[in-house]
């Protein structure tokens, strides 16, 4: 297990190439699969962890996408300036954080990577026994060594002997700072962090790791891979209006003479959100896991409530990939302030904005919504493993 002076952990994701060999107009790091840039992906399975102090990620200086992505702004995500190469690009990472902590390297443009292997990397990690601990995989294929010129055979080489190395790697940042500083005044680059140790005479060590952690390099790599566990859920939240100032919609207070009659905020965008996010894995209902008998709480904003309980969802190994709402309503007029209810729903949820509908109907005058005594909302949530 890890020292207990080692308690701070950091996530390193170098994302400053350009991808010379990706036959596209965006460096590799930002092409999308299923609409969601490979980046994004990559980070997003280190973000739903939420065991990291900070998620750093190098950017190239001249970068203009990275910004644009729905999760550059979240509050574990640090930018820094990204080097020449991939060892600069890491060591100004590794300059951002304690000196004495522990630091998983993992490629950017590796997005099929599974929260279960970075948790079983982390906790075999034995900073007394190895330097550091890497995921590889074993050689399948025939190995040859050739003739680099003419592409001739020199001879067929034990392929049980070598093993391909994976990301991510766990070492300590004092470790890799002092590998990467020796191989920069050597002038030697490393071909990832677990080279770097090893040239500087560290201990590396091995664990099986997964043939569908790849590394994407050439566009032929991307896979449109179908979703292997999908799950649809529905939730439905109403309200009572009473006197106030406002009815707190999706994380955003729209304007209005009135607000939710509620034990909490009574926001019915979050509350069906909510909702549906337990019914698609069988969790019960909000009130279940949020009971109004339990004065706890009280007055808690639906953005408190949906990271408790996004957390719950996370732990079965899923995330929230889509959300539709309908908003049922005489009054007041949502039109106006749909721009802002979707953008806090995108901050909250980590969602890019095209991947959160939002409607506002009425109900023609009938019932409690039709004479203006209150709202109700409808929410349709897809999950993915």
């Amino acid at each position: 297990m890890m020292k207990k002076s080692l308690n701070e952990k950091y996530a390193i994701i170098p994302s400053a190439g350009i991808g010379t060999r990706f036959e596209s107009n965006v460096p590799k790091q930002y092409a999308e699969i299923d609409g969601i840039s490979i980046l994004e992906r990559t980070i997003k399975h280190f973000l739903d962890l939420e065991i990291f102090e900070k998620i750093i990620v190098p950017i190239h200086s001249e970068d203009n996408f990275f910004e644009k992505l729905s999760i550059s702004k979240h509050k574990k995500i640090l930018r820094v300036k990204g080097g020449k190469t991939r060892s600069e690009s890491v060591m100004s990472a590794l300059n951002s954080i304690k000196k004495n902590s522990i630091v998983v390297v993992h490629d950017a443009v590796r997005p099929y990577i599974d929260e279960k292997e970075i948790i079983f990397l982390m906790e075999n990690f034995n900073p007394s026994d190895e330097d550091i601990l890497a995921y590889g995989i074993p050689v399948y294929e025939a190995l040859k060594k050739i003739n680099q010129e003419d592409l001739f055979v020199k001879k067929s080489v034990d392929r049980n002997k070598f093993y391909l190395a994976q990301t991510p790697q766990i070492t300590t940042s004092y470790i890799l700072e002092n590998s990467l500083d020796f191989c920069l005044k050597e002038g030697f680059q490393p071909s990832d962090e677990s080279e770097a140790i090893e040239r500087s005479g560290g201990k590396i060590r091995i664990i099986q790791g997964s043939r569908k952690n790849i590394k994407i390099t050439v566009t032929e790599d991307i896979v449109e891979r179908a979703t292997s566990n999908e799950r649809i859920g529905n939730g439905f939240d109403s309200h009572r209006f009473e006197d106030g100032d406002g009815l707190m919609l999706g994380g955003f207070k729209v304007p209005y003479h009135m607000s939710f009659l509620a034990h909490s905020d009574g926001d019915i965008i979050i509350h069906a959100l909510i909702d549906s996010m337990f019914g698609a894995l069988s969790l019960g209902d909000i009130g279940d896991h949020f009971p109004d008998t339990d004065k706890k709480w009280l007055n808690v904003s639906g953005k408190e409530i949906f990271e408790i309980a996004y957390n719950k969802v996370r732990k079965k190994g899923f995330s929230l990939k889509q959300i539709d709402i309908v908003v049922i309503m005489e009054e007041p007029k949502l039109s106006e302030y749909k721009p802002n209810i979707i953008l806090s729903l995108s901050n909250l949820t980590n969602l890019k904005k095209d991947r959160i509908g939002l409607k506002a109907k009425s109900s023609e005058k009938m019932g409690f919504i039709g004479k203006k005594e209150g709202a109700a909302a409808l929410v349709i949530t897809r999950l993915e493993e």
